[in-house]
């Protein structure tokens, strides 16, 4: 099984390319950060990527994923989301949700690079839950020799600066690391590509 864990708000439609031979899982609309690696927990993969608020959670339970999959791939993931954002941005969008949240949604898919499309029905409490996730959750600050790690990041990256990159190094020194010319979501055409380049396997 090959398997992508999204960002927040990362809806399959919103994203377009995801491969249909992927096990796809929209953190917190289908499990929060427990309810993924007890689902994961018995079982042994080929790839795993995890893209933003998925890409996190990977780093956060760095250990688990390496030890399950052969290749570990993160895109635009990040230590702590509050170390380079404002959690005022994070306060409001849980505030607005509550009365717009199409808007909040929509403005969020765009400003990350994705098609501003989602179904018609979206759960606002599991969103606001992950928001509400990310305004604490961090990822230990020790190097871990990890040799199956794979880091992209954006260059045009709206959300989060280049700087998350040069921090994720230097937690993980034996990482491969890539930045394109793209912006939050760098389309899973791109992340295949690195994937067949990297050597890794």
């Amino acid at each position: 099984m090959n398997l992508f864990i999204s960002g927040w708000a990362g809806f399959k439609e919103a994203l377009g390319d995801i491969q249909e031979d992927w096990h796809f899982i929209n953190p917190f609309i289908d499990f929060d950060e427990k309810g993924i690696l007890d689902f994961l927990k018995d079982k042994s993969c080929d790839k795993v990527v995890g893209w933003s608020t998925g890409g996190h959670i990977i780093l956060k339970n760095i250990r688990f994923f390496s030890e399950r999959f052969n290749q570990v791939i993160v895109v635009a993931g990040f230590r702590k989301f509050t170390a380079y954002v404002n959690p005022r941005v994070l306060k409001r969008m849980i505030q607005k949700l509550g009365s717009e949240p199409t808007i909040v949604i929509r403005n969020f898919l765009l400003n990350a690079g994705c098609n501003p499309v989602f179904p018609e029905y979206v759960d606002t409490a599991k969103l606001i839950e992950g928001l509400k996730f990310l305004l604490f959750s961090e990822v230990p600050d020790k190097n871990e020799t990890i040799k199956n790690l794979i880091l992209i990041h954006g260059q045009s990256d709206k959300i989060l600066p280049l700087k998350v990159m040069e921090d994720l190094r230097k937690i993980y020194p034996f990482c491969k690391s890539y930045i394109l010319d793209k912006p939050h979501w760098v389309t899973f055409k791109e992340i295949v590509k690195i994937i067949e380049a990297s050597g890794i396997s």
